[in-house]
């Protein structure tokens, strides 16, 4: 019996990663309101950022990058999409906050995301936490919650 809980913690622990690692950099670091920031990445996954994060929640314009990437660093999942054809931008939209309402709530009783266009990137759908990204070609609600599942509550700051 005792072997085959060993063998089963092993096999937990060994599921493959959801996404992709990047490099970590800037956890703390807050910045002015507004200034430029210089990120590894687009859209970036960790690094300096504004002092405030956004609200949790669905934004119909563009959040600033130094916004969000405090909301990772929360441990909260952004949810960025880009519409090449306008026709086709509602429907996705719609499907994306569909999805975010069935994802539960963390220890804090919150859906810690944030659903944001982003037209800096080269797929149509990218989910970040911080240090991470899954880039997706077409919207996939099951990878969705998988990353969720996988990433909520693990950015360097614990809070709500």
């Amino acid at each position: 019996m005792l072997v085959v809980a060993a063998i089963a913690l092993y096999v937990v622990r060994q599921r493959p990663p959801v996404g992709r690692h990047i490099a970590e950099t800037g956890a703390g670091v807050h910045v002015p309101d507004g200034s430029p920031v210089q990120y590894r990445s687009l859209p970036p996954t960790s690094g300096p950022h504004y002092p405030e994060p956004a609200s949790w929640g669905e934004y119909t314009s563009q959040l600033q990058d130094g916004r969000f990437v405090h909301n990772l660093e929360h441990g909260g999942i952004a949810i960025l999409y880009k519409c090449d054809d306008p026709a086709g931008c509602s429907t996705l939209r719609q499907q994306l906050s569909d999805v975010m309402k069935t994802l539960p709530q963390d220890k804090y009783q919150e859906v810690k995301v944030v659903l944001s266009p982003y037209q800096q990137m080269d797929h149509q759908v990218d989910l970040l936490a911080w240090g991470w990204i899954d880039e997706l070609d077409a919207f996939d609600p099951a990878e969705i919650r998988k990353f969720y599942d996988a990433h909520v509550d693990k950015g360097p700051e614990d809070l709500a």
